[in-house]
């Protein structure tokens, strides 16, 4: 039996938050059986009908995650597998799997407030030590892992994002628009776009970015683009919402200097949406062929990549037809089957 860290549920459905959400649907699709260890505070976005739920009190805290957790995981279901998707697992609980995303608050510490950094620096090297297994979204990441936590490679196992099929909807050609997806942190360089956007004499498109700021992240000032014609922050949207915007956008771009993997990639591409995007490595791990890349340090090559796939559309039939097939990689069943694996053979 598998018992699953559910702090996640007490946090909103965003990047991380999604992949435990998704994986955990995904297993119990398979056919693997498991029970989610909650706390007290679980969101309503999270539709849970099918999955099995056990609700061990408190509040979703780092206290819930290190104390009231393995404690009840010691009194109830000691020896048991305990899987944690979404960012850290208690420290004295060691049979235990546990998912490393990125470690950007090492290597991009300034877009973090102090306390955030300090206290994953502290203890994602000890749970890392601690584990069974590490999970991360990338080979990319997987190589950061290795070596900036000296984590050794038999340990870490390679589990894709993905994104669910749905059916595509017709197009509603009203607006022609360019879709930022993320947060407003420094890392995810949105500052820079606009600066890029807003070099543009008189643009033909608009510039839509949805997503919001979070708490834990160094405050940047917005005012000065507020204003701008063109430019409209969406702030956050919901799942529905967000794969209308894909689906009606002229293009996706993606300005990140740093991502652990880059879900929206994989979105734009379900959604036969075109993209321009950084050139990273972990991009042209997600991206391939599938897409416009530039650098993200160069408001130049920001501005003619944006010009370019707004305004050729034999380039973007050509980027969504790449996309289709790149698409076929990710999978959440197969992320699922991957985990399921690595459990039986533990």
């Amino acid at each position: 039996m598998i018992y699953i860290n559910g702090r996640f549920l007490s946090q909103r459905l965003t990047g991380i938050q999604r992949f435990a959400y998704e994986i955990c649907c995904a297993l119990h699709q398979i056919g693997v059986s498991y029970t989610i260890l909650a706390p007290a505070n679980i969101r309503d976005e999270y539709d849970l009908t099918d999955l099995s739920v056990e609700i061990i009190g408190g509040k979703g805290s780092h206290f819930w995650e290190q104390v009231t957790l393995p404690r009840y995981m010691k009194r109830h279901y000691n020896g048991h597998i305990l899987l944690s998707l979404s960012g850290l697992s208690p420290l004295c609980y060691s049979r235990n799997l546990f998912t490393i995303h990125d470690i950007s608050y090492l290597l991009k510490p300034r877009a973090y407030s102090l306390l955030y950094c300090l206290y994953y620096r502290i203890m994602t090297p000890i749970a890392a030590k601690n584990a069974c297994k590490i999970l991360t979204v990338s080979k990319f990441s997987k190589d950061e892992i290795m070596r900036y936590i000296g984590v050794l490679e038999d340990k870490i196992v390679v589990v894709y994002n993905a994104v669910r099929p749905t059916a595509l909807l017709p197009r509603q050609k009203k607006e022609r628009y360019l879709l930022a997806v993320g947060s407003l942190m420094p890392r995810k360089n949105i500052k820079r776009l606009l600066d890029a956007y807003c070099s543009i004499e008189q643009p033909d498109f608009d510039l839509y970015i949805a997503g919001g700021m979070h708490s834990a992240f160094a405050d940047t000032e917005w005012s000065t683009y507020n204003s701008r014609k063109g430019v409209r922050f969406l702030g956050y949207v919901n799942a529905d919402e967000l794969t209308n915007l894909y689906r009606n956008a002229t293009a996706y771009i993606n300005p990140s200097l740093y991502e652990g993997f880059g879900i929206p990639l994989v979105e734009a591409m379900a959604q036969e949406c075109a993209m321009a995007v950084s050139d990273i490595p972990v991009f042209h791990e997600v991206g391939g062929n599938a897409a416009l890349y530039f650098n993200p340090l160069d408001l130049s090559d920001i501005q003619e990549k944006m010009n370019a796939i707004m305004h050729d559309e034999h380039l973007r039939e050509q980027l969504i037809k790449e996309g289709k097939i790149q698409v076929g990689r990710f999978s959440w069943e197969q992320s699922a089957k991957i985990i399921q694996k690595l459990v039986n053979d533990l």
